[in-house]
């Protein structure tokens, strides 16, 4: 009876723990690219620190995206908006986004997967859950700047197999998502007296 139990503690009932992710593959020369970087005037650890800290409902909070779920593969957790958020970001964290474009006319549904979290490498790397509408990944790099100031590069290499959506829809709305991502970080950053 001991192993029932504890079978149907480990068994996740979300439904994106049956989803995989679909990462960038430097082999393959079929992606588009795209970038944007950000400037802090603060050290590189209390950047790193809020960005993998941050709660994602308000991470990803504004005019057009808009926090639905996280689920962790790994301890089946599930965080809605309005719930308190503890771990910080981890590797098989899933995060569910809706987005709400031409003015919320178009309300669309994408997940993407933490897939590493590096404080040595100065890296966190997202891929796109399938069933999304585009494929691909995000490196988020952070470099230290010699004035004290922090660095923060946002690459993305992404494909949908829609060259109108990969040419002109999706460079215009991921940059206006990214930017309400990396904004609300940067007002979440405890400022040091």
């Amino acid at each position: 009876m001991s192993h029932i139990i504890q079978e149907s503690k480990n068994y996740h009932t979300s439904p994106y723990s049956k989803l995989n992710s679909i990462c960038y593959s430097e082999s393959d020369s079929n992606y588009h690219e795209h970038f944007e970087k950000y400037i802090y005037d603060l050290p590189f650890g209390q950047v790193w620190d809020t960005y993998v800290t941050i709660d994602p409902a308000k991470a990803w909070a504004g005019r057009m995206i808009h926090f639905n779920q996280l689920y962790s593969r790994e301890t089946g957790e599930e965080v809605f908006p309005g719930q308190e958020y503890l771990g910080g970001m981890g590797v098989g964290q899933v995060i569910i986004l809706n987005l709400h474009v031409f003015f919320g006319a178009i309300k669309l549904t994408v997940g993407h997967e933490v897939m590493e979290v590096d404080k040595n490498k100065k890296l966190i790397r997202i891929c796109y859950l399938e069933n999304s509408k585009s494929e691909g990944s995000q490196f988020i790099t952070f470099k230290s700047l010699p004035n004290g100031k922090t660095e923060v590069s946002h690459k993305t290499f992404y494909r949908s197999g829609s060259w109108f959506r990969d040419k002109i829809i999706y460079p215009y709305f991921h940059t206006k998502a990214i930017n309400e991502f990396h904004g609300n970080v940067r007002n979440a950053i405890p400022k040091k007296k």
